[in-house]
């Protein structure tokens, strides 16, 4: 799976030039599929289907078809025409994987150009992160979020939301330590996350990413964990 902005992902498109003429732009995209694992409010680990689908070149329309047939439409996100996904709901999860195999997307260019992309959905997926702590440090000026390592998980994310606002977001990091650590922590600074955003209630999404390959572009699975304080 591409590098995952969720969730989306990003394809180079290369513009060429030929002397004085100017090239025409190829229509390119990438098209990835990977299983989604949170807990629901039973304590259950449920999965679902993501499906992201990004370009340079802008897109009118993009649908996908799954391995049993079923084809649906993506979400174009804020009508700009370069990423299209799935934003699941919880009616959306179900406690078995979805359908593994190839799943097909067609997308349709702005100039007319239609284009089929495939992505293969394996049946590896990864446990939500057991989050252990999060609590204030003794001075008052930190919080930190504690969690045990999610086994076979290549790196991890978070995202702090108050509300529907976004506050704080780190981009995909890995425990480099030898050997790998049995429990994590990261730390934060109260007044980053106070200063625009105010006081009140916190959720802390911590996102464990599994790559299909070493290249660390294409998601296999992902899975997610949430908590939230009063700060």
């Amino acid at each position: 799976m591409k590098k995952l902005q969720l969730i989306s992902m990003v394809a180079l498109i290369l513009l060429g030039f030929s002397g004085c003429e100017k090239a025409k732009i190829t229509n390119q995209a990438t098209a990835d599929v990977f299983v989604k694992a949170i807990k629901n409010a039973q304590g259950a680990t449920v999965y679902t289907a993501v499906h992201s689908v990004f370009s340079y070149n802008v897109m009118k329309s993009v649908s996908v078809t799954s391995p049993d047939g079923t084809t649906k439409q993506l979400t174009n996100y804020e009508n700009g025409g370069n990423s299209f996904f799935n934003e699941p709901v919880e009616a959306d999860y179900s406690t078995t994987i979805p359908t593994i195999g190839t799943y097909t997307y067609l997308a349709k260019f702005n100039d007319g150009e239609e284009i089929t992309y495939t992505n293969v959905l394996a049946a590896a997926t990864i446990l939500p992160a057991n989050i252990t702590s999060l609590a204030k440090s003794a001075n008052g000026d930190s919080v930190y979020i504690k969690w045990d390592a999610i086994a076979t998980s290549h790196a991890y994310q978070l995202k702090v939301m108050k509300g529907t606002t976004q506050v704080f977001y780190q981009p995909a990091f890995v425990d480099a330590s030898v050997p790998l650590k049995p429990s994590l922590r990261l730390g934060l600074r109260i007044s980053n996350l106070t200063s625009n955003a105010g006081t009140g209630t916190f959720d802390f999404e911590l996102t464990g990413l599994l790559f299909e390959s070493t290249t660390y572009d294409y998601l296999q699975a992902i899975s997610s964990s949430t908590q939230s304080i009063e700060l």
